[in-house]
């Protein structure tokens, strides 16, 4: 197929930008008008929300993101539920937290119940043509044959995704709107390049040490770190392959980082291209997100798990359809605070004509922050994690200007962060005798979360502050 050529060509050359041939490919078909639009979420795996050009970031190029968020609105500060691509992802399919569907870690298998009930189920049944590319690990690293609501495009592989996406596209139902996700591995191989094993999709050219980035502001470990962290990293040495790391070696994984996401930018400007050549762009309700972030030097940390900023605050970018001329373009949104997790479900089922029971899905739609640009979402956002190697939980509250994390072992079980003052959170505040008020408030939140989503670990670690 020409299109499929076109893209492959795109990609051997490197092309990281749409390619103008592509660009000017006559759709093969007009999408059919209809009230309901197609909706396309595309997905990185294990970026942080500052890995783009378009967040500022001058140490790095991601035209694809940047364009997307030049149509669209970007959220900053958007969460994942738990930093960790299975647990995130199956809350991103179902819209409840991973605590909720028992997946707190790698490998386990969401509930089932839950899994029957899944964003791929729901748009199958209200009519979309729902088709899934790419990584799926929720729990498995690929999506089962029989689809879990979604007609299944390929496995996992960066390098033909977009090519086998054109040959899906061409052979659906253009009578139904589509529902398309997309779902990019990289930059999750900065995994391997840490433990200097081969990357999948080819190596990464280092510079010398004086061309990487610099080391990021907070590089520091804060001041009274949970002890949990420290044991985490000391547990599993071969995901923190980092002990004897120099600060050059820390900028050269920076470095890999950041060319890893570039890699996968040029992907996403592959997709948006064919997007743009079948006519399924303009169209389109667009989501872009990561399901979790990367450690990214910050606080000498790499890999994901812990509830530190680069870990759980993801980008989140939202493209409304042409037919909303009121949506906004080029706007960041720093006021709305979304769980990605929770919301994403939520806005593909409002898009999508489809109701849910509130009582159930705590989700907001994004619709909203679409034509505003500060305009608030969830007062409050909650995080979850599970450090499985020393049996820890983990949980943090996002709220306004503060960050509340608690950790249900070991010392310096707390943590909380002026996120005005202290988005790096250098400084722990929760030793300061002045703010128990604020630490109590967010205790009582949390506790009351844990009530609402049947926590029992977060219930037994806050019960002893409220039922003496």
């Amino acid at each position: 197929m020409k299109i499929n050529r076109l893209i492959q060509s795109a990609l051997m050359a490197g092309v990281v930008a749409v390619p103008t041939a592509l660009s000017a490919a006559t759709p093969s078909s007009a999408a059919p008008k209809q009230e309901r639009p197609n909706i396309i979420l595309i997905m990185t795996d294990q970026q942080t929300a500052s890995a783009m050009s378009c967040a500022g970031n001058v140490d790095l190029h991601t035209p694809a993101m940047d364009a997307l968020a030049e149509d669209g609105v970007r959220l900053d500060r958007a969460y994942c539920p738990f930093p960790l691509s299975g647990p995130c992802r199956a809350s991103l399919m179902t819209g409840l937290m991973p605590s909720e569907i028992g997946a707190t870690d790698n490998g386990i298998q969401p509930d089932e119940e839950a899994m029957r009930q899944s964003i791929g189920y729901l748009m199958r049944d209200a009519g979309y043509e729902a088709m899934y590319a790419g990584k799926w690990h929720a729990s498995e690293v690929n999506l089962p044959e029989e689809g879990r609501g979604f007609k299944k495009v390929c496995n996992m592989d960066d390098r033909t995704m977009v090519e086998n996406i054109a040959t899906a596209l061409d052979g659906r139902d253009k009578e139904k709107p589509l529902f398309l996700v997309a779902s990019f591995l990289d930059p999750h191989e900065i995994c391997e390049w840490a433990r200097r094993q081969t990357l999948p999709y080819g190596e990464v050219e280092l510079p010398r040490a004086e061309e990487c980035p610099n080391l990021p502001k907070n590089f520091q470990k804060s001041t009274y770190e949970p002890e949990a962290i420290a044991l985490r990293k000391a547990s599993h040495p071969r995901s923190h392959d980092t002990a004897l790391y120099t600060e050059d070696d820390w900028r050269e994984y920076l470095y890999a980082y950041y060319r890893l996401t570039e890699r996968v930018d040029a992907h996403i400007g592959n997709l948006v291209a064919l997007l743009k050549a079948e006519g399924l762009y303009d169209n389109s309700l667009i989501l872009f997100c990561s399901d979790h972030g990367d450690g990214a030097a910050s606080h000498q940390w790499n890999q994901k798990w812990i509830l530190q900023e680069e870990c759980v605050n993801v980008p989140l970018i939202v493209k409304a359809p042409a037919s909303d001329r009121k949506a906004l373009r080029g706007a960041t949104n720093s006021v709305a605070l979304s769980n990605i997790g929770l919301d994403l479900v939520r806005t593909i089922c409002d898009y999508g004509g489809v109701e849910l029971d509130s009582n159930k899905y705590r989700g907001k739609s994004l619709r909203g922050v679409l034509h505003k640009q500060d305009a608030p979402l969830h007062e409050e956002v909650f995080i979850e994690t599970f450090l499985s190697e020393v049996n820890v939980k983990g949980w943090c509250i996002v709220e306004g200007k503060y960050k509340y994390v608690l950790y249900n072992h070991f010392q310096n079980r707390e943590q909380l962060f002026d996120m005005e003052n202290d988005r790096g959170e250098m400084q722990n505040l929760a030793v300061e005798s002045r703010h128990k008020p604020t630490i109590h408030r967010l205790r009582r939140k949390m506790y009351e979360w844990g009530l609402h989503t049947g926590d029992k670990q977060l219930i037994k670690a806050l019960g002893p502050f409220f039922n003496n």
